[in-house]
């Protein structure tokens, strides 16, 4: 499917009543979502990058508070972390996307990860093993849920949480800013520091790249950035809203927020540098270095200082 038909798909199915369930289901059928296992094999090389970023800056994941922005629609990341011995998760997302059938089957395909979540949180293998097979006991998605401490808060906002301050060890997000407009960032980076423990923790791994890209291989995932605003609002679309922030604008938001830099990673996928050798970027973007233009990912780490 060319990528200007999908956008003008998902626009209008965010108009329709029950458009972003038939786009849901879409995703499931035709889209990234149909290979499951495969997906999860992603999420779960995501959380492995992620438990490195922590070890790196000596954090544990034992007994420690967190929360995601962004929950999707299997919370892989999240039920990792409660395997690793997490105290609990608070995870925030616009839309509810969780079924009891998708994450019950998740569930199920985490067996053959076990080793390999032992050994990021240092764990035992039969440890982890006894608190998955707890997790599969459960009856119904409300049961699992309260058994690994995970709330569920959806549809909500992130920017105003309830949570009380200073009561969070870890705030992250995956695969989420990118489709969150600036100044909702914001707000979140806000919220973010007013629930964190001084010493607490951001941590957000960031594709700023063009997300048709995926499924139009016609493209390179910079080709969002030709485009000036006024062109690019005809082919965005809020279901699949991407704000195309460059890597450095993501990171200035934490430190406008109060955060300390700790750490930060870029990545360029290939072939993007001779894209854009033949691409003409509007003109918004000149103000970026030709690597800060490139960059389709950024990871980083912010600190809320001690005092």
């Amino acid at each position: 499917m060319n990528w200007r038909v999908k956008g003008l798909l998902q626009k209008t199915f965010s108009m329709v009543p029950g458009g972003v369930r038939l786009n849901t289901r879409l995703q499931h059928v035709l889209g990234n979502l149909r290979d499951f296992d495969g997906h999860v094999e992603v999420k779960i090389s995501d959380w492995a990058t992620t438990m490195g970023y922590l070890s790196n800056v000596g954090f544990r994941v034992s007994g420690a508070r967190l929360m995601e922005i962004g929950t999707g629609w299997h919370p892989a990341l999240p039920l990792c972390f409660i395997l690793a011995g997490a105290r609990s998760i608070a995870t925030f997302d616009i839309v509810r996307l969780l079924g009891e059938t998708e994450i019950y089957r998740l569930l199920g395909s985490l067996d053959m990860h076990v080793p390999r979540i032992a050994e990021l949180a240092g764990e035992n293998a039969a440890t982890i093993h006894t608190r998955l097979v707890e997790l599969r006991r459960t009856k119904n998605l409300g049961e699992l849920l309260s058994k690994s401490c995970i709330e569920y808060f959806a549809p909500a906002d992130g920017r105003a949480t309830g949570l009380m301050p200073a009561s969070i060890d870890l705030v992250y997000s995956n695969s989420v800013l990118e489709h969150v407009p600036r100044e909702v960032i914001c707000g979140l980076m806000e919220e973010s520091f007013r629930v964190l423990k001084p010493g607490g923790l951001v941590l957000h791994n960031v594709g700023c790249n063009d997300h048709y890209a995926f499924f139009d291989k016609s493209i390179s995932f910079v080709n969002f950035l030709q485009y000036g605003e006024r062109e690019w609002r005809i082919w965005n679309n809020p279901i699949q809203y991407q704000n195309r922030l460059r890597a450095p604008e993501f990171v200035d938001l934490a430190i406008q927020a109060g955060f300390e830099i700790i750490g930060k990673r870029t990545h360029v996928r290939p072939g993007t540098m001779e894209a854009l050798a033949h691409l003409r970027i509007a003109p918004q973007f000149n103000r970026f270095t030709r690597d800060e233009v490139a960059a389709t990912t950024v990871d980083f780490i912010g600190r809320k200082p001690l005092h």
